[in-house]
């Protein structure tokens, strides 16, 4: 068991195009949120704003909301990683058993995890061409 943390050392830096040397990217981490008290391992995906949310809850928001975890360089992840201090701030969102189901049929339905990205920054860039 890992507990989320700050450090860039232990964040994933994943192009949501891998084909596209310029794609947009995320900032994705495994491990236990700080005050969860059943310890359960998650993937985390950094936000804009410095709080990490968990997949199942980012999945629950409405696709105007994926650009908060969508970033344009790998300058910009570090500037923002390089501010943040102390233990991890997670966006507390309530997940019912109906938005892990929903999840899970998701994921179970795309072709491989390159498609899942792709599926991620085609409905990030629709939502930004909405507002």
């Amino acid at each position: 068991m890992r507990y989320l943390t700050n450090k860039c050392e232990d964040c994933r830096l994943i192009r949501l195009d891998p084909s596209q040397p310029g794609s947009p990217l995320v900032v994705m981490q495994e491990g236990c949120a700080p005050n969860d008290e059943l310890c359960k391992t998650k993937m985390f995906y950094l936000q804009r704003d410095g709080k990490w949310i968990d997949e199942i809850a980012r999945g629950t928001r409405p696709d105007s909301e994926a650009g908060d975890v969508v970033f344009e360089s790998t300058s910009e992840v570090v500037q923002l990683l390089t501010s943040l201090f102390g233990k991890p701030v997670v966006r507390e969102l309530p997940v019912s058993e109906s938005d892990v189901e929903a999840y899970i049929t998701r994921m179970k339905s795309i072709a491989s995890p390159e498609a899942a990205l792709r599926d991620f920054l085609a409905r990030s860039r629709a939502a930004r061409k909405r507002k």
